[in-house]
């Protein structure tokens, strides 16, 4: 079956951005870019995203620790806030970038035809001035 791999990049601040929408959505509050004012991506493959957050209500400002599997919900919410169309079905992972900001790495596996590949007769496409090979007969 056919596999789509895609990469989408993110800055640091579309990253700060999300770790502020995922903050309102569990604390309450309004997202806005003060909430998360400071952030570092620590480790390696499954790496964890230190920030500096600030409360909704309060005046006094966090440290939090977002760890991988939490770091690709956080990024998953945002691209759906932002209008990024993923596949539900698709493996999501995420890997850090050179400037502080993260990849997420899709890849999702498309089903043909219930499963079975549609197959193109190769006796047809070789026929002198038949059909060029987009429009070829499916059988």
């Amino acid at each position: 079956m056919p596999v789509e791999t895609r990469r989408i990049d993110f800055t640091e601040i579309e990253l700060r951005n999300a770790l502020s929408l995922y903050q309102a959505k569990t604390e309450g509050g309004a997202a806005t870019e003060g909430r998360v004012s400071g952030i570092k991506v620590m480790g390696g493959e499954e790496f964890s995203i230190v920030a500096k957050v600030s409360a909704p209500h309060k005046e006094d400002i966090q440290r939090k620790v977002f760890d991988h599997k939490t770091a690709i919900a956080v990024m998953v919410l945002f691209s759906k806030k932002v209008g990024i169309p993923l596949p539900r079905l698709g493996r999501k992972a995420l890997s850090p970038t050179k400037f502080g900001g993260v990849a997420m790495t899709v890849k999702y596996e498309h089903q043909v035809c219930g499963g079975v590949a549609p197959m193109v007769s190769a006796a047809k496409i070789a026929q002198k001035g038949s059909e060029p090979m987009a429009e070829a007969a499916v059988s």
